[in-house]
C-alpha cells in the first residue's frame, strides 16, 4: 500500500510538472542534486516540492525561489509533548502546553508541518535545528527568518489549502543576506540558491525518530 501512494504521487507530481511547464510526459527528465533534492533537468526556475502522508499528497510548483511542501493526516499524536520539546522553540511549547487537550494534535501537526516545509525550502538539513526559528502553532502567512553559515535566510510561511483532514504548510526561500562582521557592515543580498536536501521528517507517531531525505 505505501509503495502504491508513493508512485501515485509521483505520478500527480509529473503530471503537475507536465501541467506547468507544457512539456509532455515524456520530455520531463528529473535529476537529483547532491543533497537529494529532485529538480526538473533543463528547466532551473521551475520549482516544486512533493509531500505525502498515507492518502494525501500536497504539491507546489513555482517560479521564484525553492519551496518547500508538508502535509500531515490528522491523528493522534500521544507524544508530541516529547516531539514538541526535541523540535519546539521554547515559546512554541509553552503554547502547546496551553491549549486545552482536544486542540494539541491539530496545533502540533500545525507546527510541525510549517517547521518541516521551511528545511525543506532551504534544503540544509542537519545543519538547522528546528528549534532555531519560530513559525507558531496558527497556519497564518508569516516572514520567517533563519540563521545559516554566517548569512541570514528569509522565507515566506502559510498554509496549504484548507482540508478537514489535515493540515499543511507551503514555504517559499525569497531572499539570503549576508551577515553583519564585526565592523558593522554588510555583503550584498542575493537570492537563495537552489540546494535542498535532508529535513525533520520523522513522521509524527512513528516509533523510529532518524532523519531521512525528502523532496
Amino acid at each position: 500500500m505505501d509503495r502504491q501512494r508513493y508512485v501515485a504521487s509521483h505520478v500527480a507530481l509529473r503530471q503537475a510538472l507536465s501541467e506547468y511547464t507544457g512539456l509532455h510526459h515524456a520530455e520531463l527528465r528529473l535529476s537529483v542534486g547532491s543533497f537529494g533534492k529532485p529538480s526538473l533537468t533543463g528547466h532551473a526556475r521551475t520549482q516544486f516540492s512533493l509531500s505525502h502522508s498515507q492518502g494525501l499528497a500536497l504539491i507546489a510548483i513555482g517560479g521564484r525561489g525553492p519551496l518547500g511542501a508538508d502535509i500531515e493526516l490528522l491523528r493522534p499524536v500521544p507524544d508530541a509533548a516529547i516531539l514538541a520539546a526535541e523540535h519546539f522553540t521554547r515559546s512554541e511549547q509553552e503554547a502547546l502546553a496551553a491549549l486545552p487537550s482536544h486542540e494539541r494534535d491539530r496545533a502540533f501537526l500545525t507546527c510541525w508541518t510549517r517547521k518541516e516545509a521551511c528545511l525543506k525550502a532551504i534544503g540544509v538539513g542537519l545543519l538547522v535545528s528546528s528549534q532555531s526559528f519560530e513559525v507558531g502553532l496558527e497556519p497564518d502567512c508569516r516572514s520567517v527568518e533563519l540563521s545559516v553559515a554566517g548569512r541570514i535566510l528569509w522565507l515566506v510561511l502559510g498554509p496549504a489549502p484548507a482540508r478537514l483532514d489535515c493540515v499543511g504548510a507551503l514555504a517559499e526561500w525569497r531572499q539570503t543576506e549576508a551577515r553583519a562582521n564585526r565592523l558593522g557592515t554588510a555583503g550584498p543580498a542575493d537570492n537563495g540558491g537552489y540546494a535542498n536536501g535532508q529535513s525533520l521528517r520523522r513522521k509524527a507517531g512513528a516509533p523510529a525518530r532518524s532523519m531521512e531525505t525528502a523532496p
